[in-house]
């Protein structure tokens, strides 16, 4: 795949929906970075239903199966390969990139791509909303916490089309609305949730949109511990603007 980068700073935010044709690419100003390495990632079966351990719900040690269930592949008619959450019911939230220039819009709940309606959009928030039947599935709560420095996180998304993956690392900044991470992300996992536990509860802390790169030559590399997302606050307030 050929992409197109824009140089603005020694650091660029990859954005995370993948395109069969052409990836979407936006580069951001540098930033400092704290990658720690504290990362760890599981990939789970496409073809068998999401399982997790049985935990004490305080235990918060992985993602447990109901919040899995939230997060959906998103596809678009222009082959844009994404993920979404569903935070209310027949209501999926998911990147703005990822659904740009698309026509058709559809979601994959079990092994069925059921045909969604783009309902709201923002381009400079990177949000958009889908109406889909999101049947049984029990959406998934934005949290209403602030994000803080080292505070535990799991990014969960459909990275390259294909099976569910959840990695795990820590936040490492919140600066304009923008969550940084160490919890590794690839393409197609746009529009994902980045989650954390609070007494033994599930929420999204936000929306993953983008992973860290920095220029080398006339590329831009990969930064395998560092993850971009929009805030939950962002979110909350994208949400009550279109109401």
């Amino acid at each position: 795949m050929s992409s197109a980068l824009k140089r603005t700073g020694a650091v660029a935010c990859v954005m995370a929906a993948l395109v069969l044709t052409a990836p979407v690419v936006l580069a951001e100003q540098g930033t400092e970075l704290l990658v720690d390495g504290l990362t760890q990632s599981h990939i789970w079966d496409r073809g068998a239903p999401v399982r997790a351990m049985s935990l004490s719900p305080l235990a918060c040690a992985q993602p447990d199966v109901s919040t899995l269930q939230a997060i959906l592949p998103v596809v678009t008619d222009h082959g844009s390969h994404a993920s979404g959450v569903v935070y209310a019911t027949n209501r999926v939230l998911t990147a703005a990139h990822a659904v740009k220039g698309g026509g058709q819009f559809y979601v994959r709940i079990g092994e069925a791509s059921h045909a969604a309606k783009l309902l709201m959009v923002d381009h400079v928030s990177d949000l958009a909303v889908l109406s889909v039947d999101t049947q049984s599935i029990e959406p998934l709560h934005i949290s209403g916490f602030d994000p803080t420095e080292s505070q535990p996180v799991w990014a969960v998304g459909y990275p390259r089309a294909q099976a569910m993956m959840t990695s795990t690392g820590v936040v490492q900044s919140n600066r304009e609305g923008t969550v940084y991470a160490s919890a590794s992300i690839d393409l197609g996992q746009s529009g994902g949730g980045l989650l954390i536990c609070q007494d033994g509860a599930w929420e999204m802390l936000g929306m993953l949109r983008g992973y860290g790169a920095y220029l080398q030559g006339d590329h831009y590399v990969k930064l395998t511990n560092h993850s971009v997302s929009v805030a939950a606050a962002t979110i909350t307030e994208f949400l009550r603007s279109y109401r």
